[in-house]
């Protein structure tokens, strides 16, 4: 059995929302109960399309203070840990699924027991829904470590979990500003953890107009400074972990028109 976890906040509109969830309830495996949490309050035409909606498999849990997604994602893990869940997936309220990913990650994770944490490939589109980018991966475990010295080696909402990362590795994080995900990658390597990506387009990544903006500037550069050197200690990355910090910080501080260059240029 699956559980998928999703935190929503104010800002997720009806539109991408229903989007969202309209591509899970009908993908081509069945066997998963969706886990909604709302972060504070959220839009009233997205409760009441929630309301509206007559599937059992859809559990949703409401918070009135917005506490972040770190917060939501351990919220909902430890409902979902209470039961008897083999894995676990991620999906974020504005992407999109595509309709066989889950029966994908799932007959790959019972091919191969050894991996704790599985991703995909992943398609962004720009904020009219065209596509963007084609987002690919590192595909076995080896390839996954030696990715993550430099960046993060999974694309979060494409995650699906086997219950033992958390057996191994605890929760996410909630002590960063941002990047619990990166933090997250970084306790599972240091708990023994395996990782794995499926070559394969199976989810849709929204960019917002305003992804590049929210993602520079000094606060932003030393942020991922911090985090990038907390990961590099902890897996011992050493010297060449550090270069890859200052550059990936360098780079926090460019002008938005250019990190969208290099965005798609560089990965």
């Amino acid at each position: 059995m699956l559980a998928i976890i999703i935190s929503i906040y104010v800002n997720d509109s009806l539109s991408v929302v229903k989007e969202s969830v309209q591509s899970l309830l009908g993908q081509t495996y069945e066997k998963f109960e969706i886990y909604i949490q709302f972060d504070g309050t959220v839009r009233e035409e997205v409760e009441a399309y929630f309301h509206s909606l007559d599937d059992k498999r859809l559990r949703v849990n409401k918070r009135e203070e917005n506490r972040g997604l770190a917060f939501s994602l351990n919220e909902l893990l430890k409902r979902v840990l209470d039961k008897d869940y083999t894995y676990i997936a991620r999906m974020d309220a504005d992407d999109i699924a595509l309709p066989e990913r889950l029966e994908r990650q799932v007959r790959y994770m019972e091919a191969y027991p050894r991996v704790d944490c599985l991703g995909t490939w992943a398609i962004e589109m720009d904020k009219e829904g065209n596509d963007f980018y084609k987002k690919q991966m590192p595909e076995n475990h080896d390839e996954c470590l030696a990715f993550f010295r430099k960046r993060d080696c999974m694309i979060h909402p494409t995650v699906m979990f086997r219950r033992s990362y958390f057996e191994k590795a605890g929760v996410y994080p909630e002590d960063t500003y941002f990047g619990e995900d990166t933090m997250m990658w970084a306790k599972g390597f240091k708990c023994g953890c395996h990782f794995a990506n499926l070559p394969e387009y199976l989810l849709k990544f929204r960019l917002d107009e305003n992804f590049f903006k929210r993602r520079r500037g000094w606060k932003h550069a030393r942020s991922i400074y911090t985090l990038r050197r907390r990961v590099n200690k902890m897996l011992g990355f050493g010297i060449s972990g550090e270069v890859y910090a200052c550059l990936y910080a360098i780079v926090k501080l460019m002008p938005a028109s250019i990190l969208n260059l290099l965005y798609k240029k560089a990965r």
